[in-house]
Parts: C-alpha cells; sequence; structure tokens
C-alpha cells in the first residue's frame, strides 16, 4: 500500500495519539486511508444540536468548546483531543454544540470504521467508553503492564536452586542441627505423612533449643514453626518478596497441593533485586546501633525506587515499605529496653497515620504514643517510659522520620498515658466533635500496635469503635471535616493547581489526591464500626457492611490507586534524578493520556464525595 505523503504525516500523528498508538501497523495504515480532513475557522460551528453525526474528529491543531443543550460551557480541547464520538456511540443524534474557538484542522474518521476499531480492539473501546471508572480501571492495567522488571517475570520456581532439606517430624532436634550442618542450610522442611507440617529455620536453635535448654533427643517436632506460609510454583517473585515483608520471615516453603516443590530464600530474592525490603528488614533487625540503622534507612528511597519500576500496586508498595519503618521501630524499641530494662508496667506502643495503615511511600514525619496499662504509676514509671520514648523518638528523627509537626509523639507526655486516661480522649472526641477533637480523631482512629501488649489498644478500640457506630452526630461532623479537601479539579474539567510557595502551578497529589480519599474510607469505617485501617482495605470491609456500594467501593478503589500510583511514580522519578521525592506534580510532566485519566480519577473521587456527604447530611455542617 503505497501511501501519498500528506497520508504518512497523517498516520505518523494517529500512531503518537492515545489511544490510536496501540495498533498494529497494518490496522493503521488501513485507518489512515480512510482518513477524511476539513478545516474550520475560528466562530464556525463544527456540530450542532439536533443533527446528526457519522464522523469522530480528532483535532490536528486549533482548539474547540463543547457546549450543553441550554448553552452552558461544558469543556475546551486541543490538539490531540477527540470529539464527536459519543454521538456516533448514540447512533449519530447530536446532544452537544461544538464550536472551533480558534481556526481549526480536524481529522474526520467514518463513524463506521470507528465502531468497527471498538469492537475489534477492548483498548480502544475502554479509552472511549462513557464510564470513567472503566478508563480508570483499564489505565491501571496499562501501568502494571508498562514494565517488565524481573521479580515481576520470574516465577518462584525459577528461583529454586537444590532440593530443600526435609525431615520427617520423628527425627531428633539433634539429627536436623547435624542435617543443616552437614548442608549449610539455614532452614529444613518437617513432613508427617509425607505432607508438610512445619519448618525450622536456625533461629530456632536460639530462640527455642538453647533458651529452653530442650533436650536435643526430642522430636524436631517441638521446635518447628506448624503450619508455615507457603506459596504456590507459578507465584511471582514480587509477590513472594512483599508476603516474606508482611510476615517478616525469611523462608517461603514452595508447594504444589502436598507436594513440596522447594523453598525460596529472602538471599534467593536478592539476589534477583538488591534494593528490597526483605533485605532492608533482614538488616535491621540485625543492627546493632543507631548508626547501623541511619545507613540502612538511606537505601529506602531506592527500594522505592525498585517496587515502582517494578510495576507493583501503590497496595503493595505501601506494605514493602511500611515494613521497613515498622523494622526500624520495632528495633529501636528492642534497644531501648535492653538499655533501661524491663518495663515497670505493660505497654503498647503505637504508630499512626500512613505508618499504622500500611501507605507510607519515602520517609515522612512520624506519629506514635503509648498506652501504658492502668496499673502505671507517673511518679514511680514515668522516668523509664519518657526515656524509651525520647529514644525512639530521637532514633526514628535520625533514621529520616523527623518528628511529627504537631508533637503528635510518645515523647509528648499528652500521649503516653494509661488506658483509662485514653478512654476519656476518645469518648471527648466522639461526643464533642469541635475542631481539634476532629483533628485528633483524624490521627487516632489510624491507630495500630507494634510493639508491647495488643490487648491494650483491643480493648480500648472495642469500644470506641461500639460509639462510632451508634453516634450520628458524630458521623456527621466527621464527615463534613472529611470533605475539607476536594480533589484538584474545577470547572470544565481543568487542574486546580496550588497557587503560592516554591510548588506554584503542581498538584499536590497527597493532600488533594489521595487525602480526600482515606478521610472518606475513615468515615464508612468508623460509622460501621470497622477496626481495619488500609484504605482500601476499609474500602471493601465498608461496602460488605453495605455503608458503601459494591460499584461506589469498586469505583473509589480503582481512583485511589491510580492517583496513588501517578504520586509513587513521580516520587520515584525525583528520587532517580538525585532530589528529594515530594508531592507535587505538574501536569506538564504526564502525557495527555494520563492526564485524562488522572481527571477521570478526580471526578469519580469528587462523585462519592458529593454522595457521602447527602448520606451522613455534612452539608448542614458550616
Amino acid at each position: 500500500m503505497t501511501m501519498e505523503i500528506e497520508q504518512i504525516e497523517i498516520r505518523d500523528f494517529l500512531g503518537h495519539t492515545p489511544p490510536l498508538d496501540r495498533l498494529d501497523h497494518e490496522t493503521l495504515d488501513a485507518l489512515t486511508q480512510t482518513i477524511e480532513i476539513t478545516y474550520v475557522r475560528r466562530g464556525r460551528d463544527i456540530l450542532k444540536v439536533g443533527e446528526n453525526n457519522e464522523w469522530l474528529y480528532l483535532i490536528r491543531t486549533g482548539a474547540v468548546e463543547v457546549y450543553t443543550r441550554d448553552g452552558k460551557l461544558a469543556g475546551h480541547f486541543g490538539e490531540g483531543d477527540w470529539v464527536g464520538y459519543r454521538s456516533v456511540l448514540r447512533g449519530g443524534e447530536i446532544n452537544m454544540r461544538v464550536t472551533a474557538t480558534e481556526d481549526t484542522l480536524l481529522y474526520m474518521i467514518p463513524g463506521a470504521t470507528f465502531r468497527h476499531l471498538m469492537e475489534q480492539n477492548n483498548h480502544i473501546a475502554n479509552f472511549f467508553s462513557e464510564r470513567k471508572p472503566i478508563r480508570i480501571r483499564h489505565a491501571i492495567q496499562d501501568m502494571r503492564g508498562s514494565t517488565s522488571a524481573a521479580l515481576i517475570a520470574t516465577q518462584v520456581r525459577d528461583l529454586v536452586h537444590r532440593t530443600p532439606l526435609i525431615l520427617d517430624h520423628h527425627a531428633t532436634i539433634q539429627q536436623a542441627a547435624q542435617a543443616m550442618k552437614n548442608k549449610t542450610a539455614t532452614a529444613l522442611l518437617v513432613t508427617e505423612n509425607e505432607r508438610l507440617a512445619g519448618i525450622v529455620t536456625d533461629r530456632a536453635f536460639c530462640t527455642k533449643v538453647a533458651a529452653m535448654r530442650l533436650d536435643l533427643d526430642l522430636p524436631v517436632e517441638r521446635i518447628m514453626t506448624p503450619n508455615p506460609v507457603t506459596i504456590p510454583p507459578n507465584t511471582p517473585a514480587s509477590e513472594a518478596l512483599l508476603k516474606m515483608a508482611r510476615r517478616n520471615i525469611r523462608h517461603l516453603p514452595i508447594v504444589d497441593g502436598d507436594r513440596i516443590i522447594g523453598m525460596v530464600t529472602a538471599t534467593d530474592l536478592i539476589r534477583y533485586q538488591s534494593h528490597n525490603a526483605i533485605y532492608l528488614i533482614n538488616e535491621i533487625y540485625r543492627a546493632e546501633s543507631i548508626d547501623a540503622l541511619k545507613a540502612l534507612s538511606r537505601q529506602l528511597p531506592q527500594t522505592l525506587v525498585s517496587l515502582v519500576r517494578s510495576s507493583l500496586t501503590a497496595y503493595d508498595i505501601g506494605h514493602a515499605i511500611s515494613s521497613v519503618g515498622e523494622a526500624i521501630t520495632r528495633r529501636l524499641l528492642r534497644m531501648a529496653e535492653a538499655r533501661l530494662g524491663p518495663p515497670p508496667v505493660p505497654y503498647a506502643w503505637l504508630v499512626a497515620g500512613s505508618l499504622a495503615r500500611n501507605e507510607q511511600t519515602a520517609h515522612s514525619d512520624q506519629d506514635n504514643a503509648l498506652i501504658l496499662a492502668d496499673a502505671f504509676d507517673a511518679d514511680t514509671h514515668d522516668a523509664y517510659f519518657e526515656q524509651l520514648s525520647r529514644f525512639v523518638c530521637d532514633g526514628l528523627h535520625d533514621c529520616g522520620y523527623i518528628y511529627c509537626p504537631g508533637d503528635v509523639m510518645a515523647s509528648n507526655p499528652k500521649w503516653r498515658q494509661p488506658l483509662r486516661i485514653w478512654r476519656g480522649y476518645f469518648n471527648d472526641w466522639i461526643d464533642s466533635p469541635q475542631p481539634k477533637a476532629l483533628m485528633y480523631a483524624s490521627i487516632f482512629f489510624d491507630l495500630r500496635t507494634l510493639h508491647g501488649e495488643h490487648d491494650l489498644l483491643k480493648s480500648l478500640y472495642q469500644t470506641v469503635l461500639e460509639k462510632t457506630r451508634t453516634n450520628t452526630i458524630f458521623q456527621t461532623y466527621m464527615a463534613a471535616n472529611a470533605l475539607h479537601y476536594q480533589p484538584p479539579l474545577g470547572l470544565f474539567r481543568t487542574f486546580v493547581l496550588e497557587k503560592t510557595g516554591a510548588e506554584e502551578k503542581a498538584l499536590n497529589m497527597k493532600k488533594r489526591g489521595v487525602v480526600p480519599v482515606i478521610d472518606m474510607a475513615r468515615v464508612y469505617a468508623l460509622a460501621s464500626g470497622i477496626g481495619t485501617l488500609n484504605t482500601q482495605d476499609r474500602l471493601q470491609a465498608a461496602a460488605e457492611a453495605g455503608a458503601l456500594s459494591q460499584s461506589g467501593m469498586e469505583d473509589l478503589r480503582d481512583a485511589f490507586e491510580f492517583i496513588s500510583t501517578v504520586r509513587l511514580q513521580h516520587q520515584a522519578t525525583k528520587i532517580e534524578r538525585g532530589e528529594s521525592p515530594d508531592n507535587f506534580v505538574s501536569p506538564e510532566q504526564l502525557s495527555s493520556l494520563e492526564r485524562r485519566h488522572l481527571k477521570d480519577a478526580f471526578e469519580v473521587v469528587r462523585t462519592l464525595q458529593d454522595a457521602m456527604e447527602v448520606r451522613y447530611q455534612a452539608g448542614r455542617i458550616a
């Protein structure tokens, strides 16, 4: 098929315009042959309400405006944008007027050709879908498949380099130790009736055999971890990495039904990816000094880059990065206890904010607190906990988790209190939801025990969640507070950029991107008495409880995932350039397709905010 020079230029433009950029060469060549060209003077109508249209228009140069039936401006469009597709998909009826605001050159694709492309190509069908959530879902799939990283492409079966060490459960501890020594193995699998029953790691000989002075002639099942976490052989290595990070384990047996295939270790994964959460966590727990922790913490930004470039979901990246922050905090707490001795009364070290929700990205400020058992006596016991808190908070700051600007830290005596005081705090916040109370509620309703007595927070939350579930006034105030930050989208789908400071002319992807969804998810969870903390998990639980429709949950979850992914990719790019990661994304850094999908995501969030406002009557709160 021979093309004229003008057709070659048209084909080149089509081939660089979403969604046609995904077409194969043959289809693109055939499409180019169907193109017609029209030129419209400024001020002239391209489409008129009430008439019929059988063309899909692609703006080559110039600009157009779209108006509703009653004359209201609905949008501005320029080079590379499409108009006319809605009328074609409706059978030709034009419901909106399209007018050239500049002298405009348009490429015209016949409606029949357009409909055929829609039928033959899911990517094109999703691009022109009337439903924004469908377009967002498709965009997320595209982002996941945009790069090919070793851990994504590799299955765990491919990492097995030797037969795992296996012993029957009747074997003795002495036999297990000898077998591991002979094979230089760090773990062995224990079977019963040829089925996996447990795992023994080298650590067990320290924490169980030596510490408990066990008889070496006892069966090995006495020191095994029963029913270990396993993974199927076709699982991506990236998923194995995340599972290890979440469970804080270094060995994963690979099983196919009841058949043992092998075992993958943290070392196996490290061979494929030098910067990963598993490596950091293992080294953090072995660190003996603050300086060692600081050095390891400096690797966190590159770990974030590696996870982002591996095309993992924002949900999984948040869990992996949060696992590193958890490990540093726990290691500091153990160092503190080693210095100060055992605590005089039971306590729970709590984390709040993004770490509690497993949504950390790069280093952030720290938010933490202490719940002390009611046996706590300030005169007798507080000196210990003041020193412990100061040591940990200072250590976190040295490791890049800066002091909380609002002083929400356990080093502040206000947030280092016995359980009875914490009950009073929560009762006041719920019963008297004033602005400061709502601020604290937004922080402390994202609260998780990281170290110590978990029952202290558990017993507190059992009564607190019952109050939030039944207190409709509190729900209304929390919903109104959650509407404070709205997506950065103005009239006619234009971005609202920051207007002051060094980040002028950029989108605040944290404050106006992810925070609105985080706040909504918190409201739905508290109103349903749900103790889940992660934003996406909260949305899922809220839908199961009937507080949010299934479609609303899926739309909001996908919008949150897309916004979060754009934010993470921006941070990874900043780190790769040797710059500090931030949350300010310039629309100019995004492709036209990314801008379109981001607008779709913001519109979904805004629509769900409107629905929440109605549900909880938040509009009546001034």
